[in-house]
């Protein structure tokens, strides 16, 4: 049995660079870093779902902020850092999830993963959700025309916005797309 994504909590050191191409140049979504709460007319909290970087302010654009300068800033908020991640092990994870290599279509089960990196998993688990969701958001008319060069461009958008995945895990991602691309066509 597939066992879906869920959150745990963070860990507590701040270790890796603020930001990433989905929320430092908004790459993937507009709404990146994601909106979470306004506690006043000059004053916002977001997170970016693919580097779990905090955001503060009225410009979401300009200030990454460290899980502590979020904290000082939004004290009734439950802010966390996130442990940092192993770009081979979440790449890995990510080959395992989609079954890329192994299964005739993407099975998207996350016990793959989990049973491969049983004492990162808690860590990895949600860096590995964002970045399956977000694949799954580049629209057709995104990477069109339907013709031969179609995965290409997926692959390559994907490689764009998240520039820390492998070849297998750019693979494995592009090969799931036509499986979850969300059907933007009236026909």
């Amino acid at each position: 049995m597939m066992r879906p994504f869920f959150s745990h909590g963070r860990g507590s050191v701040e270790s890796r660079p603020l930001g990433c191409p989905a929320c430092l140049d908004l790459a993937m979504r507009e709404a990146q870093p994601t909106f979470l709460i306004a506690t006043s007319p000059d004053d916002f909290l977001y997170r970016c779902d693919y580097c779990q970087t905090w955001w503060t302010g009225n410009s979401r654009f300009n200030n990454p902020a460290t899980a502590v300068d979020a904290q000082a800033r939004f004290p009734e908020q439950r802010i966390t850092s996130s442990p940092a991640v192993d770009d081979a092990q979440l790449n890995e994870a990510i080959v395992l999830f989609t079954g890329w290599g192994v299964t005739p279509e993407p099975i998207d089960d996350v016990t793959r993963a989990e049973a491969r990196f049983p004492k990162e998993f808690r860590a990895l688990e949600p860096v590995l959700a964002a970045i399956v969701r977000g694949s799954a958001l580049l629209v057709f008319h995104e990477v069109a025309p339907a013709d031969d060069g179609l995965l290409g461009r997926v692959r390559a958008r994907l490689g764009l916005i998240m520039p820390r995945l492998s070849d297998d895990a750019l693979d494995a991602l592009t090969w799931r797309w036509p499986f979850v691309v969300p059907q933007t066509s009236p026909f």
